[in-house]
């Protein structure tokens, strides 16, 4: 069934969730050591966990060898670590959930917590922490949230990347990833960013506009006092855009510091923000003076 933990406190008689992030940490090669005795106890028809695990949409999944994946929680540059996931018959992009401390735990399950205090920005430290991340990014964003025809994905973070994530309501809601000065552009040159560049972005479906990217954009800034110059990977997305237009807005004092930046982030590979939504507003502009009707038409379209 599915591994819902709860823990009676005995003063108040009240009952309390318990989310794997509010356990004790996780170690990587303890980690790997469990997927992988699980995935040789499964062929070998020797596996003593949960048979079978019940979604919140009550369709019942059975653990199994051909039901269940493995995925490497970094990129290739990284140690090796793996995490289970159990996905639907058939469809291994339908993951239903991971496999930590030894059980299966829904994915919203994962993205919760009990301790009131997490919450906001919280820099990604901890193995559990990681495998938030690399859940809301691969998992949340890469398959069940992404727009249709979008072909934007994140790649797996590396191990030490600089990460935030923002915990809202008790539950993991989105996060951010910067490429700090000076670290590697890839692992395939040895270009180094001269700049430290906020790489991805990313709020859930349901918790967008209610200022949670424009949130991030200003921690973004505020984490970075000393640097004249910061940057956003491009291509910035069009939704991205209207948060820098609002925070600039606000901040006049950014104007002159906020970049869109390529790799590794030269002068000639770097285009202010401020100034290209202000050129980009009056191309608009001289585009409906001299056609009035066809553009209100399109901007109908857009609301």
């Amino acid at each position: 069934m599915e591994s819902n933990r709860t823990s009676q406190t005995q003063k108040k008689g009240e009952i309390k969730e318990i989310y794997p992030i509010d356990l004790p940490d996780l170690d990587y090669s303890a980690l790997s050591a469990t997927s992988e005795n699980i995935l040789i106890s499964l062929a070998s028809n020797t596996y003593e966990g949960e048979r079978w695990f019940i979604p919140s949409n009550g369709s019942k999944v059975e653990v199994t060898h051909d039901n269940v994946g493995r995925l490497q929680l970094f990129g290739d540059d990284d140690p090796p670590c793996t995490l289970l996931t159990l996905h639907m018959p058939a469809d291994g992009t339908q993951v239903v959930a991971l496999n930590l401390h030894g059980s299966w735990w829904s994915l919203n399950y994962v993205l919760k917590t009990s301790i009131k205090s997490r919450s906001g920005l919280v820099m990604v430290q901890s193995v559990m922490e990681r495998v938030i991340l690399f859940l809301l990014s691969q998992i949340i964003f890469g398959v069940l949230e992404r727009p249709s025809g979008e072909e934007i994905y994140f790649s797996p973070h590396p191990m030490r990347e600089f990460g935030k994530i923002l915990w809202h309501n008790g539950e993991a809601v989105g996060f951010y990833t910067i490429k700090k000065k000076g670290s590697l552009c890839d692992g395939f040159t040895r270009r180094s960013y001269q700049l430290s560049v906020l790489d991805t972005v990313f709020v859930r479906t349901q918790w967008r506009r209610s200022g949670l990217a424009l949130q991030i954009l200003a921690d973004f800034c505020k984490s970075i006092p000393n640097e004249e110059v910061i940057g956003i990977s491009c291509p910035i997305s069009p939704s991205m855009v209207k948060v820098c237009s609002k925070y600039l807005l606000m901040h006049q004092d950014q104007r002159d510091r906020l970049y869109e930046v390529e790799a590794p982030g030269g002068w000639g590979q770097r285009r202010n923000i401020w100034l290209s939504i202000q050129l980009n507003q009056s191309t608009n502009s001289s585009r409906e003076e001299q056609c009035p009707t066809t553009w209100n038409k399109e901007k109908r379209n857009y609301k």
